[in-house]
């Protein structure tokens, strides 16, 4: 079984496969430009060095979004600090999206990332809105956690069972 993630695309309801590596320095620099992303990923505070981010793309090489993600505890789970879709694709930013599943797909390789780095498949991450933390918990199965902070985002984990049911959406017979 292969990681073969896709996106998919609003116009035609249609599954698009999708890339991701590692973010490059002109990826990052991208959420600079015009339309302008709702975070600059050169900023100090995605600039640790513990902090690995990655970047999902067509395969024409089209940036879609970015993630950053941290192994933490040991290796015992993998954080999920921030994932942001590209202003096309952003329901934030614009009313009619050109892609979606774009959080899904992201969070499905924060698992594989987990798993490949000897977490086993454990993900935690935060819900930036009160209509994300429903989705997360009625879609995916998150399970709330303690938050560090009690006016901060509300924490959710993707362990075990729910997080193979995402993950295995994202898994082919073949490599793509």
């Amino acid at each position: 079984m292969y990681f073969a993630p896709f996106i998919v695309r609003a116009e035609h309801e249609r599954k698009v496969p999708v890339v991701i590596e590692r973010a490059t320095a002109e990826d990052l620099k991208a959420t600079a430009k015009v339309p302008k992303w709702q975070t600059d990923w050169t900023s100090e505070y995605l600039a640790d060095e513990k902090i690995e981010k990655y970047s999902l793309k067509t395969k024409e090489g089209n940036l879609i979004a970015l993630g950053a993600y941290r192994v933490m505890g040991r290796k015992a789970y993998v954080y999920i600090l921030y994932l942001e879709s590209a202003p096309a694709s952003n329901p934030t930013l614009t009313a009619k999206r050109e892609y979606y599943g774009i959080g899904e797909v992201m969070i499905a390789f924060g698992i594989k990332f987990s798993i490949d780095s000897g977490c086993r498949d454990d993900v935690l991450f935060e819900a930036k809105t009160p209509e994300l933390a429903r989705h997360y918990e009625k879609d995916f199965h998150a399970r709330p956690v303690a938050t560090l902070n009690s006016d901060g985002p509300q924490r959710y984990m993707l362990a075990d069972e729910d997080a193979w049911n995402l993950f295995e959406k994202f898994l082919a017979e073949e490599e793509p």
